[in-house]
């Protein structure tokens, strides 16, 4: 039986143009895409972990949701690669499920392209990039544009899951949701009943990393109206 592959094989820099559309391979439409290449039921995936990184919190959810088709989508190819190694060891050793999918793709250009009018249930953004200088907050993965799409794709009370170990960058996702007429944030007792709101900030790849670092991190969760 196969081996789990190393990440060290597959390390690629972390930071990526968000705003280029070279080398991507990608649909027209979402109904171009048949979806029982990847999952067993055929279904397209109702829950979208964007920038999933090395794929610990995808496995996650594909663990929690077993009846839910699961899909990260990533930036860097490599990434991608050691994904698709690790989740194909892990059914060959029946850890797995086949409910969970990574694409190599752009989702600031191409989101559209994968997922329909409210096709989706949850989108989980968790520790994005946070583009410090100011000359790069264009490229940050919340903004009014891709809210558009998120409000878009997501079906009637469906749900935004962000995490980052970022204060400013944590204000600055929070006030623009905040802003968007389509979504409103959870609190209180709706934030503490909903039982994914300590995985998004212990649960993924580079929340363990800033738990060493800093020991912060902040999260919010947003319904759509």
């Amino acid at each position: 039986m196969a081996n789990l592959p190393r990440k060290k094989d597959f390390r690629q820099r972390a930071h990526a143009n968000p705003f280029s559309d070279k080398h991507f391979d990608y649909p027209k439409s979402p109904c171009e895409i048949n979806w029982s290449e990847f999952y067993i039921d055929g279904i397209a995936p109702k829950i979208v972990d964007i920038g999933c990184g090395y794929g610990n919190f995808l496995i996650l959810l594909s663990k929690i949701f077993p009846t839910e088709n699961v899909v990260g989508l990533e930036i860097r190819k490599k990434v991608v690669d050691y994904i698709k190694n690790k989740v194909s060891v892990m059914i060959e050793r029946k850890e797995l499920k086949r409910n969970l999918h990574a694409i190599y793709t752009n989702a600031m250009l191409f989101l559209p392209n994968y997922f329909g009018k409210e096709q989706v249930s949850k989108i989980f953004i968790l520790f994005p990039d946070p583009h410090f200088k100011k000359k790069k907050r264009k490229a940050r993965i919340i903004c009014t544009q891709m809210l558009d799409q998120y409000a878009y794709i997501l079906e009637n009370k469906g749900r935004l899951y962000l995490s980052t170990d970022v204060s400013e960058l944590f204000e600055s996702m929070v006030q623009c949701v905040q802003n968007h007429t389509l979504f409103r944030r959870l609190e209180n007792e709706e934030f503490e009943n909903d039982n994914l709101r300590t995985l998004i900030i212990k649960e993924t790849d580079e929340s363990k990393r800033a738990a060493v670092k800093t020991g912060k991190a902040f999260a919010a969760i947003f319904e759509k109206k």
